[in-house]
């Protein structure tokens, strides 16, 4: 994340999405960024070729766009009160387009949503739908589920290999912290089948890091990674977990798609994914 950047704040205008708001506002003043909030509306037509005559026969639809576009000025004037620069999209879904098109077309620096888990009917931000967002987008996805613990984002950790190619996440980590002025901390979780003795670790450990000292490591030791996940975060209450992907093969290594899902499904800490470059 640099300065300036530019972060896609999507919405329901629900309570989740109330608490991802707090993280796109925490950011956006830190970043001195600016912020594009959207929201998506399923349409029983294709409202945005549908001829202005024919919209009188749609009044539900009609209602729901009158309220969204007062639900989205409303937003807006919270950022531009707190002096962030901000904008809103209303998007028309219907038919074979997919949410992905829009966020791509964006091109924000950062996506920003809520997640509401199992049993929630609303149609774009299911847990199911965040995950499918995890896997498809290569833009850093920040997935948060629970208002947030603390009044500012202080501490950020890592979930790593440990391996060559992750060196690019942790400076990029490395630039967003110091603009949050957050703490890092890199994990790694010494499983029965990815398994370092102390000598490897510390050495990997210290390569990762470069001789950044403010950088904290925790090697945590774990029958599987979500478990190792869940023993840092229950002692050291992240505000946000980072976990890298691939381009090509989903997450790197033990970080299959179905820990990261699993994570983001059945825990309340934030999730932000980074694309491996």
């Amino acid at each position: 994340m640099k300065t300036g950047a530019k972060i896609l704040l999507m919405t329901d205008f629900s309570e989740v999405a109330g608490y991802a708001t707090f993280f796109a506002k925490e950011i956006a003043k830190k970043v001195k960024g600016k912020v594009e909030i959207m929201h998506i509306l399923t349409t029983p037509v294709d409202w945005v070729n549908l001829e202005k005559e024919k919209e009188q026969y749609y009044p539900q639809t009609l209602q729901e766009i009158a309220s969204a576009n007062a639900n989205l000025s409303a937003l807006v004037g919270e950022f531009v009160h707190l002096g962030i620069e901000a904008s809103s999209s209303l998007v028309y879904s219907y038919g074979s387009e997919t949410v992905f098109e829009h966020v791509i077309n964006s091109n924000p620096d950062m996506v920003i949503m809520g997640s509401e888990g199992r049993g929630s009917k609303k149609p774009f931000y299911m847990g199911s739908y965040a995950q499918k967002m995890l896997r498809n987008i290569k833009i850093p996805l920040l997935i948060v589920k629970d208002a947030p613990g603390k009044p500012e984002i202080k501490k950020i950790s890592f979930l790593s290999t440990l391996e060559e190619n992750q060196k690019p996440v942790l400076k990029k980590l490395q630039t967003f912290a110091a603009l949050l002025g957050a703490q890092i901390d890199l994990i790694f979780v010494n499983t029965p089948y990815n398994f370092y003795e102390d000598e490897e670790s510390d050495e990997r450990f210290e390569e990762m890091k470069e001789g950044d000292s403010s950088i904290q490591q925790f090697l945590t030791n774990a029958e599987n990674p979500e478990n190792g996940v869940m023993y840092y975060a229950e002692r050291n209450h992240p505000d946000i977990l980072v976990l890298a992907k691939s381009e090509k093969s989903g997450f790197t290594k033990f970080f299959t798609p179905s820990l990261t899902e699993n994570l983001a499904r059945t825990h309340n800490f934030p999730i932000l994914s980074i694309c491996l470059e």
